[in-house]
């Protein structure tokens, strides 16, 4: 922007014309306020906008700071809406502030959509609008582009009396690698890959064709994105999805035609995940996952996305690993099972592991008790830590069968405090890796069939989210940041991510919602009424930029060859960022008001 009286380079001014920053620059005045000087008393009439050009200015609800403003910073936006301030901001050091008629900003609003939504959005519209102002233009197809837009190939049908043979020939003239089938009202598929299995086993070339298609097919919905396609394709390890439209098929994707569309390394990566025969081969892919994650989240890729497609990538890897330590009959007898944030599909960089066993009745204690050791020994040699609660397959605790379960979960719902209870929300996120699913499915009945209809045990599971009050991380965390000099680093997690998580995933039990992911577990929320859809949405896009600023955060120490952890330095955030880390952080104490309510909490 060329310069203006003043500078207006920074959130939410950068969203001005020149000629709209030109005018308000012309309008505006300064203010100078000394140490501790009151700047506006709570509930005041605000008749101005104020940008801080030099100084610290603090924001308090009666004795906390819940607010720090420096050099570009504004203040306070929610109360140019409103006419009114409830909370007072007073000057920490002098400063020096530049203003901006209200009635000047509001017009702007009015003209200028963007600039208007960083004032009278909700928290979620503003996330979505505002939070990501970076390079997106290589990958935009990758996120809105759909299914129709890739082209994909027109169906080729054959009758399924037809041959082998028939087959061949078809696909030969046609210059297809697959073809539908068609057997009265079912559709099939034929593939080239087909012929592999008919070649193999001898098979006669005059055999039916309904006989080697297989007729419960993988599709996607031409409208859908190709971005579910993608994960389609990585989470199955296959190359190629039928498209659908109304449920009819209607053409083939291959990944042939999704490569061809946007460049992504993903499907390689489960192709090499798939295709490793030891850790060695493992260890590549996973170095390859950590590139593909720095690649996605510079570009822009969506939290919540990334972090499935990675979810998507990580089970495919502890597949491949389970199997190269069990024995044939321990692994087809045991459903391996992803806890925590890698069971939510929430957990983007290599986190601590947190996983479990479910074995089938008769197995050989000693060659279960050694292939577990064996997985966690090699998990942490691919890079992902062992859990420091010894939530892991080498303790005995994380290792049970169906039975075995049942009766353990059911012991840890009678309880009321302890360990049992954070025990049992570690498995309320349990998703299966490898394995049966059925293995999970009955050990979540009698979980469910165990729970005490009793509201003061639905508080004490709830209580975790108050355990982190009164630290840093609130009130102190602002004040804090009003010393320069001092440490402005939070702990994201603790801060706002668990209590969002851990509160939504003990509404969830409530409900019965047995979704494990956290934004999953929002939209059934507020579907059945529980959670109050604006709500439930600011608290989904609040995640998603936690989730983000913790991924930056991360890769900053992998690229310093650091430890990663969950500490933010909020010294380095932008001013948009910092804006949006309040809101987030206000958020969750929203959310968490509400649970402390709907619980009782106050009681202990």
């Amino acid at each position: 922007m060329v310069a203006t009286r003043f500078d207006l380079s920074h959130p939410p001014f950068d969203l001005l014309t020149l000629a709209e920053a030109s005018a308000l620059s012309a309008a505006a005045d300064i203010l100078f306020f000394g140490n501790d000087q009151e700047i506006l008393p709570t509930g005041s009439m605000v008749d101005s906008l104020y940008l801080v050009m030099k100084g610290l200015v603090r924001e308090t609800a009666g004795d906390d700071v819940v607010g720090v403003y420096r050099e570009h910073e504004t203040f306070d936006c929610r109360a140019l809406a409103t006419g009114k301030t409830i909370h007072r901001f007073v000057a920490h050091e002098e400063a020096l502030l530049c203003v901006f008629p209200r009635q000047d900003v509001l017009a702007l609003t009015e003209k200028n959509p963007a600039f208007g939504a960083y004032f009278f959005s909700t928290v979620s519209d503003k996330f979505g609008q505002l939070a990501q102002k970076r390079d997106r233009r290589e990958w935009q197809s990758l996120f809105t582009a759909k299914i129709c837009d890739a082209g994909f190939r027109s169906p080729v049908f054959i009758d399924a009396t037809a041959t082998i043979a028939d087959a061949a020939r078809l696909m030969k003239e046609q210059h297809r690698r697959s073809i539908f089938v068609r057997d009265g009202e079912r559709i099939g598929l034929f593939t080239t890959g087909d012929f592999r299995d008919i070649v193999a086993n001898g098979v006669s070339n005059q055999t039916l064709v309904r006989e080697r298609s297989q007729f419960s097919l993988l599709s996607c919905e031409k409208s859908d994105y190709l971005f579910n396609a993608l994960l389609l394709m990585t989470q199955r390890n296959i190359h190629r999805v039928v498209v659908t439209e109304d449920g009819i098929p209607i053409g083939v994707l291959a990944q042939s035609d999704l490569l061809s569309f946007f460049s992504n390394h993903s499907l390689s990566i489960a192709q090499q995940l798939e295709m490793a025969t030891t850790v060695d081969d493992l260890t590549r892919a996973t170095q390859e996952m950590e590139t593909l994650v720095a690649t996605l989240a510079v570009q822009g890729m969506k939290m919540p996305q990334l972090a499935r497609l990675v979810q998507a990538l990580n089970t495919q890897l502890m597949v491949r690993l389970w199997e190269m330590v069990a024995p044939p009959d321990v692994f087809a007898g045991s459903a391996l099972l992803a806890l925590g944030s890698e069971g939510r599909g929430e957990q983007i960089l290599k986190a601590d592991q947190d996983n479990a066993l479910i074995l089938a009745e008769g197995l050989n204690e000693k060659e279960v008790e050694q292939a577990a050791s064996n997985f966690t020994e090699q998990m942490l040699r691919l890079g992902y830590p062992l859990c420091h609660g010894g939530v892991m397959v080498n303790q005995k605790l994380w290792r049970h069968t169906v039975r075995g379960w049942s009766q353990i979960l059911q012991e840890w719902a009678r309880q009321s405090q302890g360990d049992a209870l954070m025990n049992l929300a570690i498995f309320l996120d349990a998703e299966t890796v490898a394995g049966s699913p059925t293995y999970l499915a009955k050990c979540r009945d009698a979980l469910q069939a165990g729970l005490r209809d009793d509201a003061t045990w639905l508080s004490r599971m709830a209580l975790p989210i108050e355990q982190f009050q009164n630290t840093r991380v609130e009130g102190g965390f602002w004040s804090q940041m009003l010393n320069r000099e001092k440490d402005a680093r939070l702990d994201i997690k603790k801060a706002a991510i668990f209590p969002i998580v851990h509160g939504v995933r003990v509404l969830a039990l409530e409900a019965d919602i047995r979704v494990t992911n956290t934004f999953d577990r929002l939209g059934a929320l507020a579907s059945k009424l529980i959670l109050d859809k604006t709500l439930a949405n600011d608290l989904a896009e609040s995640l998603a930029f936690l989730m983000r600023l913790r991924l930056d955060a991360g890769l900053v120490s992998l690229r310093e060859k650091k430890a990663v952890s969950n500490d933010i330095d909020t010294a380095t955030l932008s001013t948009l960022d910092k804006d949006l880390l309040k809101d987030a952080l206000m958020v969750t104490k929203r959310f968490k008001q509400m649970v402390q309510q709907r619980y009782h909490l106050d009681r202990f």
